[in-house]
């Protein structure tokens, strides 16, 4: 709406005294010109975020980004802010997927308890690396200081509840007045079956046929 006023206000008439009346003075209008770029911005922060392909991090760069230049939004948007269920379950996922995960507070250790690597083969790597040479010993330690961090599927965690509230749509749309038949189970794979489309194609309906 903002938008279209100031692309239409240059073709709007300065000597019609009834809309002059109700227009924005000078001063307003360049200040609603500054709004439209800062919503701009907000626009574009609120499109990323429907992406599929965000996790913690990338949320949390964009609303860090967002908060450099709209402070006042701290109260609804900051990482300790009142709306946070789990501050320190989600600090904690976005350092580790930011490669900082020695820097985790005991409590964000605890909120990940669940999401920590278990660990079946430390005596087979034990006994290899006693197998190993001098020279061999320091390339693997390397490697293994290289490789990704102890806690695992923290990438797979969505930032926000887009995919369930477009569950929702679908659903809806799915069991209109000529399915509302459908028993719970039977609605439940047809869902399942629509939302996980990528998985599955007709050469998977005629192997299962």
């Amino acid at each position: 709406m903002l938008d279209r006023y100031l692309a239409l206000r240059e073709y709007i008439s300065a000597d019609d005294d009834e809309l002059a009346e109700v227009m924005p003075s000078p001063a307003a209008n360049r200040r609603l010109k500054a709004l439209l770029v800062e919503m701009a911005d907000v626009e574009s922060i609120s499109k990323k975020l429907q992406s599929i392909d965000l996790n913690l991090l990338d949320d949390r760069d964009l609303l860090n980004g967002l908060l450099e230049i709209k402070p006042s939004l701290s109260h609804y948007l900051a990482p300790n802010s009142d709306i946070v269920h789990s501050p320190d379950f989600e600090l904690g996922v976005v350092k580790v997927l930011g490669g900082q995960a020695k820097r985790l507070s005991r409590a964000e250790r605890s909120a990940l308890q669940s999401f920590l690597r278990r660990s079946t083969t430390a005596t087979c790597e034990e006994e290899e690396a006693a197998k190993l040479g001098f020279a061999d010993r320091i390339l693997k330690r390397r490697k293994v200081e290289a490789e990704p961090s102890a806690y695992i599927l923290l990438h797979a965690i969505p930032p926000t509840s887009n995919i369930v509230e477009r569950l929702f749509s679908v659903a809806r749309m799915v069991l209109r007045y000529e399915r509302n038949r459908l028993t719970p189970l039977v609605l439940e794979m047809i869902l399942f079956l629509k939302v996980n489309s990528l998985y599955w194609d007709v050469t998977t309906v005629d192997v299962c046929v």
